[in-house]
């Protein structure tokens, strides 16, 4: 049995600066409320365990390991300026293409107000016991 999944919990970076996307629209690195998945982590879990396919190539290789993905939720949800930052080129790509179908997230919160954050995520690739 192969074991596909996320760490407990997302992670914001922890650089306290913000990046000024323009004049009148930042993209924050640290908010007040984070940015999730719909649902929870009970729902990440799920989709990844309906979505997320081990390659093949990486199931005859034996290679494990967790890629940080990161990405930019919008205000209204949506993801963009996604990019792998660690984990095996394999997996990358199978964590790359999972999170291109991910349905809308709920944004972050800064002030009382929906903001654009960045947002770190971790996808872990393990064989199960016996493989």
């Amino acid at each position: 049995m192969l074991l596909l999944g996320g760490c407990r919990g997302a992670f914001a970076q922890n650089d306290t600066t913000n990046k000024i996307a323009d004049s009148t629209d930042r993209v924050f690195y640290k908010v007040e409320v984070e940015s999730e998945f719909p649902g929870g982590i009970p729902a990440w879990t799920r989709y990844l365990e309906a979505r997320l396919v081990y390659p093949p190539k990486a199931v005859q290789d034996h290679i494990e390991g967790t890629v940080i993905l990161q990405f930019i939720v919008d205000k209204t949800g949506h993801i963009y300026d996604l990019k792998a930052l660690s984990g095996d080129p394999v997996l990358q790509e199978a964590a790359l293409r999972v999170m291109r179908g991910s349905p809308k997230w709920k944004p972050a919160v800064q002030n009382g107000r929906v903001v654009k954050s960045y947002k770190k995520q971790p996808i872990v690739f393990r064989f199960g016991p016996g493989q």
